[in-house]
């Protein structure tokens, strides 16, 4: 059972598919992140490494991982937020796919591996922080915001360096330091592509921007998209807005399962199947498995659902490359009984 924190509460995106935990008086993410996830979303396969780094409470990774079986290594600094993260990946039985990693950017490369990548996804802190300037008295916000322990070259050199050749890197930040990002782009190998500009009303300048940039890409050909419009005279989303904050995750009927049963011995078993009631039925008629047959009967204590079949051997895979002690914490903290 994943445990909520004094000012924790448990918000929703995509629907109600993705549930992530937000702090009610600090960090919170906002709609610059979905953008940031609907947009490189597109560029991410089932067999994509990605990165995605200054990540916060992981809601750009839970966001582009509903679309794709692709494997997540985020990187945040601040000791509450990657807390929160690594919370919400369990939330949502991520936790094979998403890791979430402790520490700051400019080191990436000391424990994630270079030249890896398909994908960097990054939403840094916009501003500078000139001496003098007065800061956000939260210190999370203000870390967030401002460039107090990493800044904008440092950032686009550490994700030159994660990227294979072709390799992507997206990022959100604001008009006003685009030339900055292609400036050090070019010093470190990555070439500004495509520039996805967000007004709030149209007539108005652009306040926001998703820049995609392609480590050793050619230096021309970059594409300045149309401004989209976010906000309607009124204040609401646009239809373009509500479409990306309410993307649908493909429904499929077919239904699949990780399982975990106890056997007569102690032991645990770990399995897949899309017939919960079937399967263990064959379990306990000893046509189930090799390693339970001798092991009758067997009772079913843990199982999670999904909508494809290889997320779910994804999750048996991992559960079973685990030692028994890990299985038993695991097992407790889900809510699972081991008493026969």
């Amino acid at each position: 059972m994943v445990e909520l924190k004094k000012n924790e509460r448990v918000d929703y995106m995509l629907g109600d598919a993705i549930k992530i935990i937000q702090d009610e008086k600090s960090f919170a993410f906002s709609l610059d992140t979905l953008l940031l996830a609907y947009f490189a979303k597109e560029a991410v396969r089932d067999r994509s490494k990605v990165a995605d780094l200054c990540s916060g409470n992981a809601a750009a990774s839970l966001y582009m991982a509903s679309f794709n079986r692709a494997h997540y290594d985020d990187v945040e600094i601040q000791a509450d937020i990657v807390s929160k993260a690594r919370r919400s990946v369990e939330l949502n039985h991520m936790e094979n796919r998403i890791a979430v990693h402790q520490g700051n950017v400019v080191d990436a490369g000391d424990f994630l591996q270079k030249d890896s990548y398909d994908l960097v996804v990054v939403n840094p802190p916009y501003f500078k922080a000139p001496k003098g300037h007065k800061l956000n008295p939260d210190q999370a916000k203000a870390i967030a915001r401002h460039e107090l322990l990493v800044n904008l070259e440092q950032i686009i050199a550490v994700s030159s360096s994660l990227l294979k050749m072709k390799g992507k890197m997206f990022m959100v930040h604001r008009p006003e330091r685009l030339g900055e990002i292609i400036a050090w782009g070019i010093k470190h190998d990555l070439a500004v592509k495509t520039v996805q500009p967000f007004v709030s009303h149209r007539g108005e300048d652009t306040n926001l921007i998703v820049v995609e940039a392609v480590r050793h890409g050619a230096a021309d050909g970059l594409v300045l998209k149309d401004a989209i419009e976010v906000h309607e005279a009124d204040g609401t989303n646009t239809p373009r807005i509500k479409e990306i904050l309410e993307a649908k995750v493909e429904a499929k009927t077919e239904k699949h399962y990780f399982y975990v049963l106890l056997c007569a011995d102690g032991s645990l078993y770990g399995g897949y199947t899309n017939d919960l009631a079937h399967r263990l039925s064959a379990h306990n008629a000893g046509k189930g498995a090799k390693y339970t047959k001798s092991r009758r009967p067997v009772k079913l204590i843990y199982h999670e659902e999904f909508a494809d079949k290889r997320l779910a051997l994804k999750r048996e895979y991992w559960f079973k490359h685990h030692d028994r002690a890990w299985k038993e914490k695991f097992l407790a903290e889900h809510g699972a009984k081991l008493d026969k």
